[in-house]
């Protein structure tokens, strides 16, 4: 490759070779092809490196952490050690279409001054929409649950430059929403491009990180909203961003909990682990932006609990 690369897929991965495999191998198959893939690799056994290794293509770079940095600072690292402008956040194990470089490439040719250019479910909107959403809407747009439907930050260029600029992902003590806070912080610096369709997903299963700490539930939910009530005092511009904020952690909140409840209780029964998600879902409820969905996760716990008795979950 002589020529530098417009973007880099930047994972941080840790003792998943299988994952981190498939992941390399599909990501190689993108019909654009002008890209990096920035692997840091947070195992301080460099488990990874064989697997990189394994692709003759000098487009994977390896670089491997000397101690385990926690997921969202070796992240970071991966993003500093990228070359490109531009900058795809993805995990070792969630899906990326093949074209989506291709039509992401297309959007930035067609407004190139934008800090983000993404696919994400718009509520409201046709499929393939293009919506150009300015800088002091972007944040309020995208984390509100009625307007938009699911984001990902695996299904989103963000210019490193403004990631630079918003302090990379956040790290309060959590990955938890972090990738949200990078989203709706890079957009807010010089708005985006957003195309009504998704062109990554996300993939369950037993070594997911939310499904093993849930110690760091409450950390994540506080540190959100502090981080975005920070970044509002600090970009003025910036609009009707904390009741979306509220509201966003609100359905975030409830819907985690009983995921983690169905599995805990059907897939991987764990009375212990079911203790400890009540702990964390009492503790989240006194925070005194989380109260006013007290009523409503009561109600829902109820219900679960009662079609757990009646054996009616599946």
């Amino acid at each position: 490759m002589n020529e530098k690369a417009w973007v880099s897929f930047c994972i941080s991965t840790y003792r998943r070779p299988d994952l981190l495999r498939q992941q390399i191998a599909s990501l190689l198959k993108q019909t654009f092809t002008n890209f990096m893939i920035i692997i840091s690799d947070n195992d301080p056994q460099a488990s990874a490196q064989p697997i990189a290794s394994e692709f003759a293509d000098p487009r994977v770079k390896y670089y491997h952490n000397q101690d385990n940095l926690g997921m969202v600072k070796s992240f970071n690292l991966s993003i500093s050690r990228a070359v490109s402008d531009y900058i795809v956040m993805v995990t070792d194990d969630d899906p990326v279409e093949n074209k989506f470089l291709e039509i992401a490439h297309e959007l930035w040719e067609s407004d190139p001054n934008k800090t983000i250019y993404c696919g994400f479910l718009r509520n409201g909107k046709k499929e393939g929409e293009v919506e150009n959403i300015g800088r002091e809407n972007f944040a309020s747009e995208i984390l509100d649950t009625d307007r938009t439907k699911s984001i990902l930050w695996s299904s989103s260029v963000m210019l490193k430059s403004a990631m630079e600029e918003v302090g990379l992902m956040p790290d309060y003590g959590s990955p938890h929403l972090a990738d949200h806070a990078l989203i709706a912080m890079v957009g807010s610096i010089g708005g985006g491009l957003v195309k009504n369709r998704m062109y990554s997903s996300l993939t369950s299963h037993n070594t997911n990180f939310s499904k093993a700490h849930i110690d760091v539930y409450y950390s994540g939910c506080k540190g959100f909203y502090d981080k975005m009530h920070q970044f509002q005092l600090e970009k003025t511009y910036v609009k009707g961003v904390m009741p979306v904020v509220k509201k966003h952690l609100g359905v975030w909140f409830i819907g985690s909990f009983f995921i983690l409840k169905k599995y805990y209780t059907i897939q991987r029964p764990d009375p212990d682990v079911l203790k400890e998600i009540d702990a964390f879902a009492l503790q989240i409820l006194e925070l005194p932006f989380m109260k006013s969905f007290a009523l409503k996760f009561f109600a829902k716990r109820f219900i679960f609990m009662l079609k757990k008795n009646l054996r009616l979950l599946k």
